[in-house]
């Protein structure tokens, strides 16, 4: 399993954890996540790739790739993972408790 797939595993384990026990096969189905979610950044990334220009450092050409490496992950982990884990509560701020000192 790839660095994805173990990452799509813990983070359902972790916060749908009712989701996690209805996989009946978690390793294969969290390698088989993982090894799409690679090919789904690879084809993004490409997208992503700014131009080159002429006069262009090799600092600024890995700047890039970096940016677009980065990019793609957080998009396909946001589609692939995070969309389908269900929303934390929210703790009611306008409402808060009662003082315990007041009577």
């Amino acid at each position: 399993m790839n660095t994805h797939g173990q990452h799509a595993m813990e983070t359902m384990k972790n916060h749908d954890p009712e989701t996690f026990s209805q996989i009946l096969n978690p390793e294969e189905y969290f390698s088989t996540l993982g090894e799409q979610m690679q090919e789904q950044m690879e084809e993004l990334m490409t997208q992503l790739l700014p131009p080159r220009s002429p006069g262009q450092s090799t600092m600024e050409v890995v700047g890039g790739i970096n940016v677009a490496r980065s990019r793609a992950r957080e998009m396909v982990y946001q589609e692939m993972i995070y969309s389908s884990i269900p929303p934390e509560p929210e703790i009611m701020e306008n409402n808060p408790l009662p003082d315990e000192d007041e009577d």
